[in-house]
């Protein structure tokens, strides 16, 4: 009998298929039960976050377990509910985050003090949280219990200590009272603009958060049962930071007021992580606004700079003993306002050594560059600001300036300093929107150097950045937040396409290129999966609090942040084949520093 050789192969080849299925794929299908609907789909996607919780594995130079490495685009926590609520979903959501944050904190105060000391400061901090900021005490109570679920440990104690200052115990008055509380076991740039000063008459805030520091940072998305809806960034583990925009409209900016040679301008007092996000959650508008904050005794000088839509907007200028308040037009404004490491009103005088800088540098050597740059920018191209010159103003002088002067550009806002920044269009409703930028946002290649001389050489601090925007809408609810999010993704997808498939793998660079669309692809679509087990958590947890809710939103949260994700690298595709605006001129306005206007801000002549 003649043997079909061909037959036999293919016989013996499929027995082998079927034995290794046998072997390999139904035991493990038996090994996991089938999943319904709101359950846990791996131990990665718990009630409460993991070390992974963020992101993907698969972008090691962003997650979170990895203990030296901030992330290079800032992820998002969403939080829904009461205090003790939120708490615990921002401790469950960023559990890795916040304990690194803890670390530093603590390893920094035993730089300075006892033990001892440290816990005599942190009771005096909560007396002044208590008294003007209570709401916080069951928040940050919550944040210790959400990272210990989580599975790293952390007291309350741990959570005030981020979240308060410890000012020198020689030079600062112990507040009566506070030996009796019991604890359970910035360098910074702001401007806003409006009205006549914008295309549109809309609202524009800009916000820079600047330290030599790069943190383990963190966009809060907050939708509290008491309060407004609000959006700020923060070190995790800080209730908040700057930037911040509320629901109604109001912007909240913050920087330090620099340094004083008066030791009573620093002491004791409420801390900018439990004023600054008080203040959006429970004020309507700017001049509520400016009116609580001047009730308080706060610890450090800063500036505290409110505007709303309704076009009220004031800078509250304010050490732990002397405050002032400045409005639009004190110094010549028309429809905008600055504020950044130092004071501009008379009263605030005594807080500094030295005379006023220029005509809009203020009192402070440090700070009267950016000052003096951000005059130059909003007077001289009044009514052209809309969101991408604000954009160009946070790069601005990004690359090789083209005209510097003999000794460098003075500091601006754009600055190796960056830790993040943001442009942001509040909306007394559902429509507010942040962009931001993890670091700084324009790529920066030469240094620069400040009045008072000292200088920032370029430098980048992000394993992975990007340099570029991210876009998130304050919108009604997560899911909503979630889907505003995806959109701007898909936006950002489409015009990198556009942009890379004018390209083939014959131009130098197209390879990667390619490969990093690919991956704001596949975030887009791992923040779809995440989408879909909110929705379906959500809607087994039903009108009910508890597990499964805080699930929902920690998926909410993951949704969120590989749609930022998507948009940052899908931007950054962009970028390399259209360069962002630098410059005025970049925009199709006239250059900076010529003939046909006054500057303040040092130049050397434009070629």
């Amino acid at each position: 009998m003649q043997v079909n050789r061909p037959v036999v192969g293919w016989t013996l080849f499929a027995i082998v298929l079927v034995i290794l299925a046998a072997a390999l794929v139904i035991p493990a299908f038996l090994a996991k039960p089938l999943e319904k609907p709101g359950s846990a789909s791996s131990p990665a996607e718990t009630t409460h976050a993991s070390p992974s919780s963020f992101l993907s594995s698969t972008f090691p130079a962003d997650d979170p377990a990895r203990d030296s490495i901030p992330p290079s685009i800032l992820p998002v926590v969403v939080l829904k509910g009461a205090d003790y609520e939120m708490g615990l979903q921002y401790g469950g959501q960023a559990a890795a985050y916040i304990d690194r944050t803890r670390e530093d904190k603590w390893a920094s105060a035993l730089g300075r003090f006892s033990r001892e000391e440290i816990g005599k400061a942190l009771k005096a901090n909560q007396s002044f949280i208590r008294r003007f900021t209570p709401e916080w005490i069951d928040f940050m109570r919550g944040m210790a219990d959400g990272a210990t679920r989580a599975g790293f440990p952390m007291t309350y104690e741990d959570i005030l200590l981020m979240n308060g200052t410890l000012p020198n115990p020689k030079t600062s008055a112990y507040p009566a009272g506070a030996e009796n509380e019991t604890v359970p076991p910035k360098r910074c740039s702001v401007a806003s603009a409006w009205g006549s000063a914008t295309r549109d008459g809309r609202l524009i805030g800009l916000d820079t958060l600047d330290t030599p520091d790069v943190a383990h940072a963190v966009v809060i998305v907050a939708f509290p049962d008491r309060g407004n809806a609000y959006i700020c960034g923060a070190d995790a583990g800080e209730i908040g930071d700057h930037f911040l925009m509320n629901n109604r409209g109001l912007f909240l900016g913050n920087s330090g007021g620099g340094g004083s040679p008066r030791p009573e301008d620093e002491g004791y007092g409420l801390g900018w992580a439990c004023s600054l996000p008080y203040l959006v959650r429970f004020a309507d508008g700017a001049l509520q606004a400016r009116d609580m904050v001047m009730k308080w005794q706060i610890n450090v000088p800063e500036n505290f700079h409110f505007v709303d839509v309704g076009g009220n907007a004031c800078v509250v200028e304010k050490t732990a003993a002397v405050q002032a308040v400045r409005k639009p037009g004190d110094f010549g404004e028309r429809d905008f306002l600055f504020s950044t490491n130092n004071y501009l009103a008379p009263e605030m005088k005594v807080t500094k050594e030295g005379g006023f800088v220029g005509g809009h540098g203020g009192y402070g050597a440090y700070a009267a560059p950016r000052n003096k740059m951000i005059w130059d920018l909003f007077h001289n191209y009044h009514g052209k600001i809309d969101v991408e010159f604000a954009k160009m103003v946070l790069r601005f002088p990004g690359g090789t300036p083209p005209y510097p002067p003999a000794g460098g550009w003075e500091a601006m806002y754009c600055r190796p300093t960056n830790l993040w920044t943001a442009v942001v269009v509040p909306d007394d409703g559902d429509g507010g929107t942040a962009h931001i930028c993890t670091g700084p946002a324009g790529r920066i290649l030469h240094a620069s150097t400040a009045s008072d001389g000292s200088v920032m050489k370029p430098t980048y601090r992000y394993a992975a950045g990007t340099h570029t925007f991210y876009r998130l809408q304050l919108a009604q609810g997560p899911a909503e937040v979630a889907e505003a999010a995806k959109q701007a993704a898909e936006e950002e997808i489409a015009e990198a396409y556009g942009k890379l498939m004018g390209l083939n793998y014959r131009d130098t660079g197209y390879a990667d290129l390619k490969e990093l669309y690919g991956k704001a692809v596949a975030e887009m679509f791992e923040g779809r999966n995440a989408f879909n087990r909110a929705e379906i958590d959500m809607a087994a947890a039903g009108k009910n609090a508890g597990a499964m809710k805080d699930r929902a939103l920690a998926r909410y949260g993951r949704a969120v942040s590989l749609y930022a994700r998507a948009q940052a690298h899908a931007r950054e595709v962009y970028e390399a084949l259209v360069p962002a605006p630098t410059s005025p001129d970049a925009l199709g306005l006239r250059p900076f520093g010529g003939g046909w206007a006054a500057w303040e801000t040092s130049v050397g002549k434009a070629r």
